[in-house]
């Protein structure tokens, strides 16, 4: 220590320290930031990891409803086709009774049979249903009493 006194003198002793201190603080600093940095990517990276991961079950999410809508498509479909043949076996039926066993009908039936063949067509139904209703609004019109009385002769 001597010898560092003789060859340097206070001021400069004290600057080399003051030096030393800024240059640990330096030091000390860069490697806060250098750890920031990698924490920042490794951060990043995780991150990306995270997102890469929720798309892939999103993708699986919506393959798995895709799959529903499918068959809820299917069934739907399955659905309108046994409403249209439910539909032309109710009006054949009603055609035979009012065309071939009575010869006449009342507005009401007429009427719940012209729904029935509005949803029919509304469904795409397209067959001979459609000559069974001409005959069916071709017959005479009677009321549900006149009905009544005649069906009781």
């Amino acid at each position: 220590m001597k010898q560092l006194l003789e060859t340097y003198s206070i001021q400069e002793i004290i600057i080399f320290i003051i030096l030393l201190a800024v240059a640990i603080k330096g030091v000390i600093t860069w490697i806060d930031w250098a750890k920031g940095k990698i924490m920042e990517k490794m951060g990043k990276k995780k991150e990306e990891e995270t997102l890469k991961q929720d798309i892939n079950e999103l993708k699986e999410t919506v393959d798995k409803i895709l799959d529903k809508i499918t068959q809820i498509d299917d069934t739907i479909d399955l659905l309108v086709a046994s409403d249209k043949d439910d539909i032309k076996a109710y009006i054949t039926r009603e055609h035979h009774y009012f065309c071939y066993k009575l010869g006449f009908i009342d507005d009401y039936n007429l009427d719940c049979i012209e729904k029935r063949y509005s949803h029919y067509k509304d469904e795409g139904g397209n067959s001979f249903v459609e000559d069974l209703m001409r005959e069916i609004r071709a017959l005479p019109k009677k009321t549900i009493e006149v009905t009544s009385y005649e069906a009781k002769k």
